[in-house]
């Protein structure tokens, strides 16, 4: 009995890649792709690798690849072995189409005085069994013949791919929908090098609204976007495993390391996966929640460097702790507190009005302010509720008729975080001041 080939993909660890072109800032679709291989290598115990395709000498940029690198290392998808550069390896690829020209299987051709290698298709059918879509089959006679270096010196995709796959060890590539009819071409210069395939596997595109691919049109499509935009890393990933892929059971939200342990080809879905902002949101919401304490601030303290450092430092995390559970994005922080940040732009002012149109919360109000003003500070909110529900019942008023105004005084929203400990983040002062706004009389703090 022959022994098994130890370097064919049956037998050999699964070793799969995530191989970018610097030609663009990576594409959400393209963290996706890199996610599920990630995926797939760390439930399975195999390695993830990393490779960049730099052969497209006009379009490939120094910029693109450290946005990629920088983008990868964010969203936690470390690769495990030396980064593989293809613009480093043109000497194979032109070593293994001599081999071609010389077997009959390749031959050059010159246009405009430059020549070119092209490798001749094989014209037969094509069957092989993709692990999403299951047996595919194509008839390469329609195909014309493949160019594999450029007049440039170059290689082209295909070739270097499929001498990069079978150096690099590959068992199965994991890519999009987009490429299945790439895997005839690929699985016939396999065979003429005389090389196992690999095993393949073509996940459902991500579309819009429209189910057109999801393009620059849908909006922001680079993945250092969501970023900027304050998204969590975990959550941005957990969305994108779920496009295209579902755990049995209905759960939703899951860590990186949960998702390694799930994860399978098997249940990747055949049909496309619609990109929703919404979900997106709703799960960074959710991570967001879930972040210990301490987590977040770091986080968020990252995010704003210049407002953490201007606020006293337990100012600052009494205030970002308020809204963990209000904000979907970092982002949304300046929004949802923008009157911590600086005074309200507008007020309703009929919504004042009508806050103060009976005498005795006109009366209760001044009272409210002559005995905060008396206070040392506003540090202790048990203390600042205890005397606005003691100065609520003195004046006749359950305590709501005051906490709502009091909240729309100092914030000019009717809906924010707990009353009092806003109090204790904006201070006595800045408190007095919007407050006497309306009630016309000045701070009586000493």
């Amino acid at each position: 009995m022959t022994p098994p080939d130890k370097n064919s993909p049956e037998t050999r660890a699964v070793r799969v890649r995530f191989a970018p072109s610097p030609t663009g800032y990576l594409h959400i679709g393209g963290v996706r792709t890199a996610l599920f291989n990630y995926l797939y290598a760390r439930n399975q115990g195999g390695k993830f690798l990393l490779r960049i395709e730099d052969t497209d000498q006009q379009r490939s940029k120094k910029e693109f690849e450290d946005e990629i690198v920088s983008s990868m290392k964010w969203l936690g998808l470390t690769w495990d072995e030396e980064l593989v550069y293809q613009s480093k390896r043109l000497d194979r690829y032109h070593e293994i189409a001599d081999k071609l020209i010389a077997e009959g299987k390749a031959y050059e051709k010159t246009e405009d005085g430059k020549k070119a290698v092209w490798f001749k298709i094989p014209h037969r059918e094509v069957i092989f069994t993709d692990l999403v879509h299951g047996p595919t089959k194509f008839d390469t006679s329609l195909f014309e013949d493949l160019v594999i270096i450029k007049s440039d010196g170059f290689p082209t995709y295909h070739f270097a791919c499929v001498i990069d796959d079978h150096d690099m060890e590959i068992s199965h590539v994991i890519r999009g929908d987009d490429h299945i009819s790439n895997t005839p071409r690929h699985i016939l210069l396999y065979e003429a090098l005389g090389w196992k395939p690999t095993k393949y596997a073509h996940l459902p595109l991500i579309v819009g609204d429209d189910n057109a691919p999801l393009s620059k049109r849908h909006g922001t499509v680079a993945a250092g976007h969501y970023r900027d935009q304050g998204f969590l890393p975990q959550a941005l990933v957990n969305f994108l495993a779920l496009l295209g892929w579902g755990a049995a059971s209905n759960e939703e939200i899951f860590t990186l390391q949960e998702l390694c342990q799930k994860f399978s080809l098997k249940k990747v879905n055949k049909a496309n996966a619609r990109f929703n902002l919404e979900k997106l949101l709703w799960i960074n919401a959710q991570h967001l929640k879930n972040l210990p304490k301490a987590d977040y601030v770091n986080a968020i303290s990252a995010f704003y460097p210049e407002e953490s450092r201007a606020m006293a430092p337990e100012v600052w995390e009494k205030t970002v702790l308020l809204f963990q559970t209000r904000i979907k994005t970092f982002r949304d922080l300046k929004t949802e507190a923008s009157y911590v940040f600086e005074e309200p732009a507008a007020y309703d002012e009929s919504q004042a009005a009508a806050y103060l149109s009976r005498p005795e919360a006109a009366a209760a109000f001044e009272a409210w302010v002559q005995k905060a003003g008396a206070l040392p500070d506003f540090n202790d909110d048990k203390a600042l509720e205890a005397l606005t529900r003691d100065v609520a019942k003195e004046n006749g008023l359950e305590a709501k008729d005051m906490i709502h105004p009091l909240r729309f005084f100092l914030t000019g929203k009717t809906v924010s975080p707990g009353l009092f400990e806003l109090m204790n983040v904006l201070g006595k002062e800045k408190c007095l001041r919007r407050i006497t706004r309306f009630t016309g009389k000045k701070s009586l703090a000493p």
